[in-house]
């Protein structure tokens, strides 16, 4: 379920159209509503996958006939995923497509190139992770993809997203997937863009602060990553997954996260080394 460089180029194209037309505008929602910024027009660089997702795949997409936009766009063809990409819903999507194309033009057979991206290749209205992540649209493209691309803006928000922890995590176990690090400007590490920023985002990443936007889903990870049940502290399942009124919020994040701190310690580090060896150019600058 991924997308091709044209059909990515496609959504690039469409939304431009829809900013500059002021045709797009954020939604109500109490996060816009606390911004003061409800019906207003979004502006090409401030729009992110969050505006991408509510407020054109789930207005071209209607819940009756509910599905992901790339079985929308493919018209029922296959498309696996080349690269896998790992990024931040709130980066500026201007952003994300200057690293598509930048990683795009390093590559051979542009017309085969395709890159699995959660906000199109998932189903918006039903994303059902089930009781186990390895039975999970992510940990199935995972296994499928050539490269892990962590997508870096300005700030690493990545390194602070739990989902992106669990991918990194995962490509970490799978010695055949290769884990390479792009930004705007280009692959990290290279002529044009310094290993610097990505060293120092690195030697603060860890599982214990990464965020999730569904507390559901942060629950889960953690519980996947400590190899204890996945439904531990989860009560329901499918969409009407929810958190275990018995065990609040955070409460039980903080047990988990002190009851397997070695464990989750050697994961930062795992991730971290294997991080920096994609950037042979700075391993001995982190310690």
């Amino acid at each position: 379920r991924a997308l091709t460089l044209e059909q990515l180029r496609g959504v690039c194209d469409f939304v431009k159209r829809l900013c500059k037309t002021e045709m797009l505008t954020y939604g109500a929602s109490p996060h816009n509503d606390r911004l003061r910024r409800t019906g207003k027009s979004i502006k090409w660089t401030q729009v992110t996958q969050h505006e991408i997702c509510s407020e054109l795949i789930k207005k071209v997409i209607p819940r009756k006939h509910a599905c992901s936009w790339m079985e929308l766009v493919s018209q029922g063809r296959p498309q696996p995923g080349t690269f896998f990409c790992s990024h931040s819903w709130g980066e500026s999507f201007r952003d994300f497509m200057a690293t598509i194309e930048r990683h795009a033009r390093q590559q051979s057979h542009l017309r085969s190139l395709t890159y699995w991206i959660c906000v199109y290749a998932n189903n918006q209205w039903q994303l059902e992770l089930g009781e186990h992540l390895a039975d999970s649209p992510f940990f199935a493209a995972l296994g499928k993809a050539r490269a892990l691309l962590v997508m870096l803006d300005k700030h690493a928000e990545v390194l602070k997203r739990i989902w992106c922890v669990f991918e990194m995590s995962t490509a970490v176990l799978n010695k055949k997937l290769s884990m390479q690090f792009w930004s705007p400007l280009g692959q990290v590490g290279g002529a044009l863009v310094t290993s610097g920023p990505i060293v120092q985002a690195l030697k603060g990443m860890s599982v214990s602060v990464a965020q999730a936007t569904n507390p559901v889903d942060k629950r889960q990870i953690l519980n996947h990553l400590a190899g204890k049940p996945e439904m531990t502290g989860i009560v329901g399942e499918g969409s009407s997954k929810s958190l275990d009124p018995s065990l609040p919020e955070g409460d039980y994040e903080q047990r988990l996260l002190r009851e397997h701190k070695p464990h989750f310690a050697q994961l930062d580090d795992s991730i971290k080394k294997a991080s920096l060896a994609m950037l042979p150019c700075c391993v001995h600058e982190f310690s």
